[in-house]
């Protein structure tokens, strides 16, 4: 086995590519289980720990003193509430 230093790798910009990369073989892959849900049930990719990466993260961004502050503050409160 060669030492990890000397290892060749694949860089991705998109998650989507690099899933397809280690369906077809290319290696092994850290991804969130939203995203391989569909090749974990087909058995397409296997987990090989117990080890689990929930999903999704959203956040609201903003500038400081934005003119629509309390629209933008509305619409934070209701998107917690739906969670």
């Amino acid at each position: 086995m060669p030492e990890f230093k000397e290892m060749d790798h694949l860089s991705f910009r998109e998650e989507l590519h690099a899933i397809e990369a280690v369906v077809a073989g290319q290696g092994i892959g850290i991804f969130s289980d939203v995203l391989v849900a569909r090749e974990l049930a087909a058995r397409t990719l296997v987990r090989p720990f117990n080890l689990c990466l929930p999903g999704y993260r959203f956040y609201v961004v903003r500038t400081t003193d934005h003119p629509r502050e309390k629209t933008i503050q509305a619409f934070a409160t209701w998107l917690q509430s739906v969670l």
